[in-house]
């Protein structure tokens, strides 16, 4: 009988140290885990870099997550105070975010639908509101910053 019961409290230990390494690695994971919105926001940006298209990003909400993800890879809290006084559109901010991520113009021209000339005036204006000089480079500047 005593030769059972130190058999089942060897197998009790070694079960305890098992379950004990498997929750430790769950820990592990579970503090590196992202929500599913971040996930398919860092998917989205993954495939503006290898393979752009119109749509990609399809709602607002989705935009928001993009722009969270944009900040956590490229540094938090990342809008600039002169940004943000300038009053910026909608669309004007979208276009910083995507320069920020280090997207091209052609890029930016295919998920918006327009061309990359647009894209280029786009970027004039803003760095009119920016009172950037026109030898500024307004790619650098929102990257920089």
């Amino acid at each position: 009988m005593d030769t059972y019961n130190e058999n089942w409290c060897s197998c009790l230990l070694f079960r305890n140290k098992q379950l004990t390494k498997e929750l430790k690695r769950f820990e592990d994971v579970s503090a590196l885990s992202v929500s599913s919105s971040q996930m398919l926001a860092l998917s989205q940006l993954l495939k503006l870099h290898l393979a752009p298209a119109y749509g990609v990003i399809r709602s607002e909400y989705e935009w928001q997550n993009l722009f969270a993800v944009i900040d956590l890879l490229y540094g938090g809290n990342w809008l600039p105070a002169d940004l943000k006084s300038t009053h910026l559109s909608m669309q004007e901010l979208k276009l910083c975010y995507l320069v920020r991520a280090h997207l091209t113009n052609k890029t930016i021209a295919l998920l918006f639908n327009i061309t990359p000339r647009s894209v280029l005036k786009s970027k004039q204006r803003i760095k009119a509101k920016l009172s950037l000089s026109g030898t500024d480079s307004f790619d650098e500047y929102i990257q920089q910053h």
